[in-house]
C-alpha cells in the first residue's frame, strides 16, 4: 500500500512548481509557455518541459550564456526580452537586456 504513492512521476510536480513560467520553443517554431525560470543572484536557470535546461548570466543589462561555448543572441520584442540559444527561444518578461561576449 505504501509503494502506491511511489509510482507517481514526480518530474511533472516539481516542473510546475519551479520559478515563473517562460515561453520557449525551439527556433522558428511558436513559443509555448512550458519552461520555467529559477533566479539565482546573477544567473538564471531556464527548465526546459524534457527535464533539459539552459543556464543564463546576467551582468547588468548583458545576458550571456552561463556555461558552455554557445554565444546567446537577445532581442526585444512586444515588451520582453528574447534571447536564442542552442536552437532554442526563450521569451523573458524583463526588459534592458543585451547580448553578451
Amino acid at each position: 500500500m505504501l509503494l502506491a504513492g511511489c509510482s507517481a512521476d514526480p518530474a511533472p510536480q516539481q516542473a510546475q512548481q519551479a520559478g515563473e513560467t517562460v515561453a520557449c520553443g525551439p527556433v522558428g517554431e511558436t513559443l509555448l509557455p512550458v519552461c520555467t525560470l529559477d533566479r539565482d543572484g546573477g544567473t538564471l536557470v531556464l527548465h526546459h518541459p524534457d527535464g533539459g535546461f539552459r543556464r543564463l548570466q546576467v551582468q547588468g543589462n548583458v545576458i550571456s550564456a552561463a556555461d558552455g561555448a554557445e554565444v546567446a543572441g537577445v532581442s526585444h520584442a512586444g515588451g520582453a526580452t528574447e534571447v536564442t540559444i542552442g536552437g532554442m527561444r526563450y521569451r523573458l518578461g524583463s526588459k534592458g537586456a543585451t547580448a553578451g561576449p
